[in-house]
């Protein structure tokens, strides 16, 4: 029982090391820096969820339907477009899921709630991150983590939750 917190503890100080040694190289006022944590902290997430196999139901997963339109308003197709060209999309299909039938759609729909759960965490705990490098008057580095934040969490929780409202039109739950 008390494996899993030590295994993410270690985890997590593995991470706090590895940034630490990041910023000593590249410097801790920098975008290189604050993209690298962003890479380190999605590494711990999927860690995470591969431990914890949290179970991510309940209202909060639900999709309300004037969600997609504002998120389309703040340009997620876009960013999507753009995932699609750098190839990120084709690198993650099969992390995902889906097989293409409509057997594999409920798989698809674990997926976006894993995908935005652990994105959504990664933003607070960015938020946080940011908070404690203003107290420590690094307004740069809580700049670039903040700005960091919105591309690699808030578009991605955009998407994930355009795709499950799809997925909710077509009656497709986990």
């Amino acid at each position: 029982m008390l494996l899993v917190p030590a295994k993410l503890g270690g985890a997590g100080l593995l991470v706090a090391l590895t940034a630490w040694g990041l910023g000593r190289v590249t410097g801790f006022h920098t975008l290189l820096f604050a993209l690298g944590v962003q890479v380190l902290l999605m590494w711990w997430a999927l860690y995470l969820l591969a431990l914890t196999r949290p179970v991510l139901r309940g209202s909060f997963f639900t999709v309300g339907d004037g969600e997609v339109p504002f998120y389309k308003r703040l340009g997620a197709p876009v960013f999507a477009n753009l995932l699609r060209w750098v190839g990120w999309e084709r690198l993650r299909r099969d992390a995902r899921g889906f097989g293409g039938t409509r057997a594999s759609l409920a798989r698809l729909d674990r997926a976006t709630r894993e995908a935005e759960y652990s994105h959504l965490l990664l933003a607070l705990i960015c938020l946080g991150l940011a908070v404690g490098a203003l107290r420590l008057r690094a307004a740069d580095t809580a700049g670039w983590l903040l700005l960091t934040t919105i591309p690699t969490h808030l578009y991605p929780v955009m998407l994930q939750r355009s795709l499950r409202w799809r997925l909710q039109r077509i009656g497709i739950k986990d």
